[in-house]
C-alpha cells in the first residue's frame, strides 16, 4: 500500500475486565473508520475495524503488546498496550489534525477512502462504493448506481437502469441483499430483483461479492450484490443531512424533483442505543419515442417486417424510501438491532400506440425494402400503472461470550407487484392499404402509403376521423408478490491450527418462500354505443422522434371515467385463457448448514469451507384447453440437495500488492413461473397444435468459479487493480421450442424450459482511480476513475441444437471519470459504455435471437460548497442523446429503437 499523510494518532487508554483488546478508530473530525487494519505485531492475530470503528482482540496472555494500525491514506502507527492476568485495555484512537496533508481526503475522496479500507481488508473478492462516491454520479435508483462497479453492468427501461448483469452473466445469477438479507422480486416472470424500484440515496455502503464464501447464500454464481444501509452508532454525535433538487427532462420539457432527509441521534447522549430514519422522495416527468418491428422469414429465406408499432410514451414516476435502524449495545458484548426498509415505485404511463400488421409482401420484398399488399393500421391508447413495492423488517444481534461469539438474524420480506389498471382503447383504420417500405435507415425507416396502382398516396399516418373504426376496449388488473422468512443462527470460535490464528465459524439458516401471480383480463369487442373515432380525439399530436413520423391525434386520457359505462357491460368478458393461464402459486423452503474456517499466518489468509442446501420446491398452476376453455388446478413438488465447497486465499506482499485467489460454488435456481406445472394446449382437434408447459423437473444451474486478482492501493484514495475469472456451468436453462414425436400429443409444437449440458463464462478486470495529488499547483486537485470488464461466454442449447451466449454476456464494459476536486469545489465528468448483448433467445430459428445493441452515456455532476454545512450542486446525464437499439439477429434487424433525451437537475444538499 502506497504511504499515506503521517498524522499522529492520539491514544486514551482505560482499563476493562479481561485479558483483551478493544478499541474504537475515528478521525480528527470524529468519523468513525471502518475497514482499518488492526494487527498484533509479533503474532497471526489481525481484524478490522467495523461499521462503528470497533475492534477486539480476546483471550490474550498477560504481556506487553504493540498494535499496528492501517488505514488507507494514513500512514501506519503502532501502539503499546499492556494487558495483566486481572485487566485488559479498551482504546481510542484518533487520528489527529494535520490541515494542509489531510487536505486531499476530506470531501467526497475521504468517503470513498473508507469504502476502499472495506474492501482491501476482505478476505474475499468484492468491490465496494461509499454513497458519497455514488453521489457524484447523476444515478436515481440502485440499479443506475450498481453500473459504477467494475463487473457490472445495467438493462435499461425507459432510459432509466433497472436490471444489473454482473459479469456479464443472467440477472437470475446474481443474488440482492439489504443489509444481508436478501430482497425477494416483485416481477411473477424472474428471480431477479427490478432494483429501480429502490431509490440510491438508501445507500450507506454498496458491495458487490464477487467469490461468495460457505456463510453466504449460495444463489449468486455470478455475486451478491449488498446494500448497506446507515445506523445511528456507526457515526460520533447526531447525523442530519438532506438534499432537495428540481429540474427538467428534455423531451416533453416534463419536471422532476428529488427530496431526501435522514436523521439519527443516540438515546440519553450515551453510544449504548441509538436511532435513525430516512426518507427519500422523487418523481419525474418524461417523453419517450419508440418504434419496434418484429421480422419473419418467407419463403424465398428473406426477412421481412411482421409488426411495426409506433409507442409514443407520457410518463410518470414516483419513487419513495423509507427506512429505519434501531440499534442496542447492552455492553461491549451484547449488540441487538432492529431494521426497516420500505421502497416504492410508481409507473403512471399514457402510451400512444400506433400498430402496423404487415401481410402479403410482394416476392421481391425483404428486409430493407418491400412492399406489403395489406396493412392493419390499429390506434390505441393504453393507460397503465403499475406499483412495485419492497419491504424488509430484520431483527438480529451479535453476543461475545467466553470462548467464542454468535450472531442471530431474522427478517421478514415482502416484494409486490401490482397494476391496478392496464387499460386499452383501440381503433381500426377501414381500409387496410398497400403500404411501401425502406428500411435504408433501420433506426428510422420510412413509409408509403400506396394506392391500388402503386402511386404513393401519403407518407404520413394521419388517417381521416371518418375512416377509423371502434375496435375493442380492454382492461387488465392483477399482479404478483413474493415474501420469504429467513432464519439465520452463527457461531465463531477463535483458536489455532497448526500455528496460525483460526477463526472456525459454522451455522445454519431456514429460508421460507412463497409466491403467487394472479392475472384478470376482460374485453368488450362488441361496442354497441361506443363513442366515434372523431369523439376521442385531443388537440395533441403524436410525433414521435422530433416530428419524423406523424402518426395523427391523441386520444381521450379519460376514456375510462367518461365511457365506463358504455363499455363495462354485458359484452365486457373475461378474456378466459388470458385471466387463467398466466396464475400461478409456489413454495421454496431452502434449509442450510455450513462450516468454515479461517486461519491466519503472518500476511496471509486462507478461509475455506463447505455449505450444504436443500431446497424443496412445490406450486400449482392450470392444465388448459384452449378449445374447450376447460382449467384444471394441478399440483407438483420437487426436492434436492446441493453442497458448495469454497477456498478464498488473501496474500499481502511487501510492496503492498494484495493477490487474492479464490474457487467457489454457486447455483441459480429456476424462475418459480418456469417450474409450476401449467400446461396450456391449443388446437387439440387438428393433432398439429401447441403445448406450452411448466417443467417441475428443471434443474438447478450448478457453477465451478476461479478468480485470480492483484490490489494495489495508493494513498488517499487510489486503486489499481486487475482479475480474471472463469465459471464452468452444468445445466443452463432456456426456453426451448420442439416437436413431440411420441404419444397422446405426437406432431404437437412444444415450448418448455429445458436445461442445456453445459457452458462457461470467463472475464477480465481492470480499475484504475487515484486521485493526483503529486501533480504540481491546480492540477493536484485532478482525479480519475477508468474500468474495463471484458467477458465471453457459451453455453449448450436443448437438445443439442446449438451453442449461444449466455443472455446478459458484453464483451466490453467501460467506466471513466474525470474529476475535479478542490476545498469548496467539486466537479465530474463521466461516461459509461456497455456493447452488444445477446437479451432473448429464438431457440427456432436463432437467426431472430434478439440483441441490444451497444450504448453509452455521458453524464456531469458538480457542487460548490456554500457554508460548512451547505453546498450547491447541479447534476445532468445523457448529455449525448444516446438512444437504445434492440435488433433480430442482424443490425439491420432493428426490433426496437428507443430515445429519452438528456436531463438535468439543480439542488441543495446538507450536513448539519
Amino acid at each position: 500500500m502506497a504511504q499515506g499523510v503521517d498524522v499522529p494518532l492520539n491514544v486514551a487508554v482505560s482499563a476493562i475486565d479481561g485479558q483483551g483488546i478493544r478499541g474504537q478508530l475515528s478521525d480528527d473530525r470524529n468519523v468513525l473508520l471502518q475497514g482499518a487494519k488492526v494487527r498484533v505485531l509479533g503474532s497471526n492475530r489481525e481484524t478490522s475495524t467495523d461499521s462503528q470503528g470497533r475492534f477486539r482482540f480476546d483471550n490474550l496472555a498477560p504481556g506487553s503488546y504493540q498494535l499496528e494500525v492501517r488505514y488507507l491514506g494514513y500512514a501506519p502507527k503502532t501502539v503499546a498496550v499492556a494487558v495483566t492476568a486481572e485487566q485488559g485495555a479498551e482504546l481510542t484512537l484518533r487520528f489527529a489534525s494535520n490541515e494542509v496533508e489531510v487536505m486531499h481526503i476530506v470531501g467526497s475522496r475521504d468517503a470513498q477512502s473508507r469504502a476502499l479500507n472495506i474492501q482491501r481488508a476482505s478476505d474475499n473478492l468484492k468491490s465496494v462504493v461509499s454513497s458519497d462516491y455514488l453521489g457524484r454520479f447523476p444515478d436515481d435508483n440502485v440499479a443506475e448506481a450498481m453500473q459504477r462497479l467494475v463487473g457490472a453492468s445495467i438493462q435499461r427501461d425507459q432510459g432509466e437502469g433497472r436490471y444489473v448483469n454482473v459479469r456479464g452473466a443472467p440477472l437470475e445469477f446474481a443474488n440482492i441483499s439489504i443489509d444481508g438479507v436478501s430482497i425477494p422480486s416483485p416481477d411473477s416472470s424472474t428471480r431477479a430483483v427490478d432494483l429501480d424500484t429502490i431509490p440510491a440515496d438508501v445507500i450507506s455502503i454498496l458491495e458487490l461479492t464477487k467469490a461468495i464464501t460457505p456463510d453466504m447464500d449460495a444463489d449468486a454464481i455470478a455475486g451478491n450484490i449488498n446494500i448497506i444501509t446507515q445506523g445511528a452508532l456507526d457515526s460520533k454525535g447526531r447525523i442530519l443531512r438532506g438534499k432537495v433538487s428540481g429540474g427538467k427532462n428534455e423531451k416533453g420539457s416534463g419536471d422532476a424533483f428529488k427530496l431526501n432527509l435522514t436523521y439519527g441521534d443516540k438515546f440519553n447522549g450515551t453510544e449504548k442505543a441509538g436511532f435513525l430514519f430516512s426518507a427519500q422522495h422523487s418523481e419525474t416527468n418524461r417523453v419517450t419515442d419508440n418504434v419496434e418491428h418484429s421480422w419473419m422469414p418467407l419463403d424465398s429465406g428473406a426477412y421481412v417486417p411482421e409488426v411495426t408499432e409506433f409507442k409514443d410514451y407520457e410518463l410518470k414516476r414516483v419513487r419513495t424510501g423509507l427506512s429505519g435502524r434501531f440499534d442496542f449495545r447492552v455492553d461491549d458484548n451484547k449488540h441487538f438491532y432492529l431494521s426497516h426498509n420500505y421502497s416504492r415505485f410508481k409507473d403512471d404511463e399514457y402510451r400512444d400506440t400506433l400498430l402496423i400488421e404487415w401481410e402479403r409482401h410482394t416476392a421481391d420484398s425483404d428486409q430493407q425494402a418491400g412492399v406489403a399488399g395489406r396493412a392493419t393500421f390499429d390506434k390505441e391508447l393504453r393507460h397503465r400503472t403499475v406499483v412495485n413495492t419492497i419491504n424488509t423488517t430484520v431483527f438480529g444481534g451479535r453476543m461475545d461470550m467466553p470462548g467464542y461469539s454468535t450472531d442471530f438474524q431474522a427478517s421478514y420480506s415482502t416484494a409486490k407487484q401490482e397494476y391496478p389498471n392496464r387499460d386499452y382503447l383501440v381503433y381500426r383504420e377501414r381500409s387496410r392499404p398497400r403500404v411501401a417500405y425502406d428500411f435504408s435507415n433501420p433506426d428510422l425507416p420510412t413509409f408509403q402509403i400506396l394506392n391500388a396502382n402503386g402511386d404513393v398516396v401519403r407518407t404520413d399516418f394521419n388517417f381521416a376521423p371518418a375512416d377509423m373504426n371502434w375496435r375493442r376496449y380492454e382492461r387488465r388488473t392483477g399482479g404478483a408478490e413474493e415474501t420469504e422468512q429467513a432464519y439465520a443462527l452463527n457461531f465463531t470460535v477463535p483458536g489455532e491450527l497448526a500455528g496460525a490464528y483460526s477463526e472456525l465459524k459454522f451455522g445454519a439458516k431456514a429460508r421460507l418462500k412463497d409466491k403467487e401471480n394472479d392475472e384478470n383480463r376482460f374485453r368488450n369487442s362488441v361496442g354497441a354505443n361506443a363513442p366515434s373515432y372523431a369523439e376521442m380525439i385531443i388537440g395533441k399530436q403524436s410525433l414521435p422522434f422530433d416530428g419524423y413520423y406523424n402518426n395523427g391525434p391523441k386520444l381521450r386520457r379519460d376514456f375510462v371515467s367518461a365511457y365506463r359505462d358504455i363499455f363495462e357491460n354485458a359484452d365486457f368478458k373475461d378474456r378466459g385463457a388470458a385471466s387463467i393461464t398466466a396464475d400461478y402459486q409456489a413454495k421454496e423452503d431452502v434449509l442450510a448448514a455450513y462450516v468454515q474456517n479461517k486461519v491466519d499466518w503472518d500476511n496471509t489468509t486462507l478461509l475455506f469451507g463447505a455449505r450444504v442446501e436443500q431446497t424443496k420446491n412445490s406450486g400449482q398452476a392450470f392444465e388448459f384447453d384452449a378449445e374447450t376453455e376447460t382449467a384444471t388446478l394441478v399440483d407438483a413438488s420437487k426436492r434436492y440437495t446441493k453442497v458448495f465447497p469454497s477456498a478464498h486465499l488473501r496474500h499481502e506482499l511487501e510492496n503492498g500488492l494484495i493477490v487474492k485467489a479464490a474457487y467457489s460454488t454457486g447455483l441459480r435456481r429456476p424462475n418459480f413461473v418456469d417450474l409450476v406445472p401449467y400446461f396450456i394446449v391449443e388446437d387439440r382437434s387438428s393433432g398439429n397444435g401447441t403445448l406450452d408447459i411448466g417443467n417441475v423437473d428443471l434443474k438447478p444451474t450448478y457453477a465451478h468459479s476461479f478468480d485470480l486478482t492483484g490490489e494495489y492501493y495508493i494513498a488517499p484514495s487510489g486503486l489499481i487493480s486487475a482479475g480474471v475469472f472463469y465459471k464452468d456451468l452444468s445445466d443452463p436453462i432456456f426456453k426451448a421450442r420442439s416437436e413431440i414425436s411420441s404419444g397422446e400429443f405426437a406432431g404437437f409444437r412444444m415450448v418448455r424450459p429445458e436445461n442445456g449440458n453445459g457452458g462457461y463464462l470467463y472475464g477480465v478486470e481492470l480499475n484504475w482511480q487515484q486521485a493526483l495529488n503529486f501533480l504540481p499547483g491546480a492540477f493536484s486537485s485532478l482525479g480519475f476513475i477508468a474500468n474495463y470488464t471484458h467477458t465471453k461466454s457459451q453455453a449448450d442449447l436443448p437438445f443439442g441444437i446449438g451453442k449461444t451466449e449466455l443472455n446478459g454476456t458484453s464483451r466490453h464494459t467501460v467506466n471513466l471519470a474525470l474529476q475535479y476536486d478542490i476545498e469548496k469545489f467539486s466537479t465530474q465528468l463521466s461516461y459509461n459504455y456497455r456493447s452488444e448483448y445477446i437479451d432473448a433467445f429464438d431457440t427456432a430459428n436463432p437467426d431472430l435471437n434478439l440483441y441490444w445493441d451497444g450504448r453509452g452515456t455521458l453524464d456531469y455532476t458538480a457542487s460548490y460548497k456554500l457554508s460548512k454545512n451547505l453546498s450547491l450542486f447541479v447534476e445532468a446525464s445523457n448529455l449525448t442523446d444516446s438512444k437504445a437499439i434492440r435488433y433480430q439477429g442482424d443490425r439491420n434487424r432493428v426490433y426496437e429503437h428507443e430515445q429519452f433525451g438528456r436531463a438535468w437537475q439543480v439542488g441543495l444538499s446538507g450536513k448539519f
